[in-house]
């Protein structure tokens, strides 16, 4: 019986407090709809841009020689420095291939994340490029100090789409035997 009582008052309650407030969750009429206007103030989110380049980038098919992808950002000076660590025996053209990729994407997320930008086509790095300068190195692991092994070292003054070049006069590291190893299984693996 108390038993009864005790939940015939907590029901009460509950009606009490329900029909006693107003509604102020969602007073429109209809659906809720996404805003697809350009917006002013925009913050990229780079933690989400750099997992997704990892993802795309590093341990894929596309591209073997991938190891890491690094950048800064400096938003007062508009200026971003992207460094991709490759394998050893990765060749300038390969280099090439990856930082080409790595920076029109990155155009590419800057204009999914904010409207304003336009995305990257053969002929452009998109909209956030012309906005931003950007310095891109091509390295082998481990060679950070060593320039004589930078595959790609240049900078992209903003807007200019300058085509990405090897450095000249690099010097392609061997692949070591643990890379050999690596590109054999995955090889195999493949058949």
């Amino acid at each position: 019986m108390m038993r009864n009582k005790a939940l015939m008052i907590c029901a009460m309650s509950v009606l009490l407090l329900t029909g006693c407030t107003e509604k102020h969750i969602l007073n429109s009429t209809g659906p809720a709809e996404p805003v697809f206007e350009t917006q002013q103030g925009i913050v990229l989110d780079w933690d989400q841009i750099g997992n997704d380049m990892d993802e795309e980038f590093v341990n894929n098919e596309e591209y073997p020689m991938a190891l890491s992808v690094n950048y800064s950002v400096d938003q007062k000076n508009k200026k971003i420095d992207l460094t991709l660590i490759v394998k050893d025996g990765t060749t300038p053209d390969e280099a090439v291939v990856f930082a080409n990729a790595a920076v029109r994407y990155i155009g590419d997320e800057a204009a999914m994340q904010d409207f304003s930008f336009e995305k990257s086509s053969d002929t452009s790095y998109g909209g956030f490029f012309k906005d931003y300068d950007l310095h891109v190195i091509v390295m082998p692991d481990y060679r950070m100090k060593e320039e004589q092994y930078w595959l790609v070292d240049m900078d992209i003054p903003k807007g200019s789409d300058e085509k990405i070049v090897p450095k000249e006069g690099a010097v392609i590291t061997e692949a070591t035997s643990e890379d050999q190893e690596e590109d054999t299984e995955s090889t195999e693996s493949d058949q």
